[in-house]
């Protein structure tokens, strides 16, 4: 009865641990979350105060415009600049918990060893069709709640990611998807697969939470499809380079290159785009999760 009853209480012991070590993880990955908001949304609000208080003390009302101005026609520097604070708290968070135990050199083997020139042309293609299969989302979102798109083309304007520029890379294509990918493919995935959460579930979770991020119905939306995709790379890769890769390039195709296509290319041409988009989509995602192009390397590797 006695070896009974401390098995039972050893079991109950273990049980209890495992529950608080979900929870544990459920809970640090929340906090990371949270504590993303908080600090981008913060890290503005105190970078505009402060210009603004420097505005004011040079140049009183006169000056609060000048800087007021100067910050509308320099949204990407106030972007950049308020990515820098989240972007140091959480890229040393990821090192020291992911990469400083097996070292850099480990880590990035790991983390490169599944990508190939194959890859980076299927996550090209991947963010080709994916940002035209965007336009049916936005069509839908358009026909529901007309309001919605006109609130969003409104902050497109302003956010000043079509004024082109060095600062407009560092602000689009560098530090959001370097500090986006850490916080929720690296960090709050991580986490939630430590909790115990299958990949898909965990998947999910983070993708809700990508959309919940960007703060307004139409980029949400859109934004929870695209990290659903980006947390499916970072797995079917073992690798947070491979969704940073695809961030980066989908900024890029949603601003330079479609302003380009509006450009130079007529009506039906980008109708066309949009029609194909979504079986070229599907066929995509089947190159990429039937490993086309990456067997050959595996075969190499092994001779």
């Amino acid at each position: 009865n006695d070896t009974k009853e401390s098995v039972y209480r050893c079991e109950k012991l273990q049980i209890r641990r495992k529950i608080m070590k979900k929870a544990r993880n459920y809970g640090i990955a929340a906090v990371v979350f949270i504590l993303m908001i908080v600090l981008l949304n913060g890290s503005a609000v105190v970078l505009s105060a402060g210009v603004g208080i420097v505005g004011a003390v040079l140049g009183g009302y006169e000056g609060i415009n000048l800087v007021y101005d100067f910050m509308m026609n320099n949204m990407n520097l106030l972007t950049g600049l308020a990515y820098i604070i989240p972007g140091t708290v959480f890229f040393l968070w990821y090192y020291f918990v992911f990469v400083e135990k097996q070292g850099i050199s480990v880590f990035l083997r790991s983390h490169t060893r599944r990508l190939t020139p194959a890859s980076f042309g299927w996550q090209i293609l991947l963010v080709f069709s994916v940002q035209h299969a965007t336009t049916l989302v936005m069509l839908a979102i358009a026909a529901i709640a007309p309001p919605a798109i006109d609130n969003f083309s409104e902050m497109i304007e302003c956010s000043g990611v079509s004024k082109f520029s060095l600062m407009w890379a560092f602000s689009t294509l560098i530090l959001p998807p370097l500090v986006e990918e850490i916080v929720f493919r690296g960090l709050i995935l991580k986490y939630l697969e430590r909790a115990g959460a299958c990949f898909i579930v965990a998947n999910l979770i983070q993708a809700l939470l990508f959309g919940i991020f960007h703060m307004n119905i139409v980029q949400g939306i859109y934004t929870s499809l695209l990290g659903f995709l980006l947390g499916y790379l970072a797995y079917r890769y073992d690798s947070i380079l491979a969704p940073m890769i695809t961030h980066a390039l989908f900024n890029l195709f949603g601003t330079l290159i479609v302003d380009l296509e509006n450009r130079f290319l007529p009506d039906f041409a980008i109708e066309l785009l949009v029609l194909i988009s979504v079986p070229l989509l599907v066929g995509t995602l089947l190159m990429i999760h039937f490993r086309i192009g990456e067997r050959k390397r595996e075969k190499r590797q092994v001779q």
